[in-house]
């Protein structure tokens, strides 16, 4: 059941579009414009510029998710996509990290692998990501800190504006940042408004801000964007990501760094 409730700026229901199809699939033209109080002719004008981002495929009728798009896929089947380049920048993520730092991880799958890696540090770990919480909860040597809100649907992140004033009252050594897409002109992207917000208060309360992105979000550009190149400080990314891809990134003074396979 699609809720609407008045008619709402398109960037709004974009996200709103993007999370039914993250839940169901497909989406009827039909249904959205009665949802959101809009003609269908918006509606079908939301969904040229969505497919233009690679987000969707117009149908009759209605659009589908694209599959090739994973950060629209479903939670669960997000989660094992690029497993094996996750774990190499969480590996060379780790090695940054001293024990006794106060670090932050944003919600992801890539920092997930993360605080598998750090249970056994002695570390204060912030995370709006309940899967990691769960993760470190029984480590005797974490101090952990959930920050409070509520459940973005289809993820296990805490987004809102508790998680956000929570946020402005820390100070963090370091804190490890996720993101839907990375562009040399439009930063760095998430598709929801919330999400931007809250990594933005994480960026300003930091010292130091990684960006984990696998090579597949290069160049990439979803519909928020949080931050500029400028604002981070290190980018790790995976084996995948070619000479050519870091050069261009590295120009613009970004420093990158490379996971690699485990032997």
């Amino acid at each position: 059941m699609i809720e609407g409730g008045g008619t709402m700026l398109s960037e709004v229901r974009h996200s709103k579009i993007i999370e039914l199809l993250n839940q169901a699939g497909s989406i009827k033209v039909s249904e959205l414009s009665k949802a959101y109080q809009v003609t269908e002719k918006t509606i079908r004008e939301d969904l040229e510029k969505l497919e233009a981002s690679g987000i969707l495929k117009r149908v009759h009728g209605g659009a589908v998710l694209v599959e090739s798009s994973n950060s629209m896929l479903p939670i669960h089947k997000r989660r094992v996509r690029q497993q094996a380049e996750k774990e190499q920048i969480a590996a060379e993520a780790y090695q940054w990290i001293e024990d006794g730092q106060i670090i932050l991880l944003d919600g992801g799958s890539t920092t997930l692998e993360l605080a598998k890696l750090i249970q056994h540090r002695a570390l204060t770990v912030i995370t709006n990501d309940t899967k990691i919480a769960a993760t470190l909860a029984e480590s005797p040597h974490i101090e952990l800190c959930m920050l409070g809100g509520y459940r973005r649907k289809g993820t296990y992140t805490i987004i809102g504006p508790s998680a956000i004033q929570m946020v402005d009252e820390l100070n963090v050594d370091i804190a490890f940042l996720g993101c839907t897409g990375i562009d040399l002109e439009r930063g760095i992207s998430v598709f929801h408004r919330d999400e931007a917000e809250l990594k933005k208060r994480m960026i300003k309360a930091s010292k130091k801000k990684i960006l984990l992105t696998d090579h597949t979000k290069f160049d990439q550009t979803a519909l928020i964007s949080f931050a500029s190149l400028k604002e981070i400080d290190l980018l790790i990314t995976d084996a995948e990501a070619d000479d050519q891809l870091i050069a261009r990134y590295s120009e613009q003074g970004l420093e990158v760094r490379r996971g690699f396979m485990q032997e």
